[in-house]
């Protein structure tokens, strides 16, 4: 979508404004719109319509593991379609990577392989 400009105005109209001494005010009116079609149309040239939520995979950890792992683990980021967990224990983290490939394929399938492509645990 490309935006458009007032039109620009006419030799004429500049003459009488420079005579006048005074611009009169051109009509804008065909140029407004509301200011929530404008950010869909943004969005939607953007490609950003069907954006990805991460809260959604934040979330969706708590009912992906054990009441224990969720306590203990929690979803730090997800950047590049990298998972980070910060784990609280070592024997937690021991767990989750013995965990990884079947908590990913679960991601994977709740938001798909172009979201989550990796998860990563780290202790702290």
């Amino acid at each position: 979508m490309a935006f458009r400009r007032r039109p620009r105005r006419t030799i004429r109209e500049r003459a009488l404004a420079q005579l006048r001494g005074y611009w009169e005010p051109q009509d804008v009116s065909k140029y407004t719109r509301d200011s929530g079609t404008v950010v869909e149309d943004t969005l939607k040239e953007l490609g950003l319509e069907s954006r990805f939520n991460e809260e959604q995979v934040f979330d969706a950890w708590n009912s992906m593991v054990s009441n224990f792992i969720a306590q203990n683990a929690r979803p730090v980021s997800l950047q590049r379609g990298v998972l980070n967990i910060q784990v609280l224990h070592s024997t937690v983290h021991y767990e989750l990577e013995r965990m990884k490939s079947q908590l990913l394929a679960k991601m994977q399938d709740s938001f798909g392989r172009n979201n989550v492509k990796e998860i990563r645990f780290r202790l702290g």
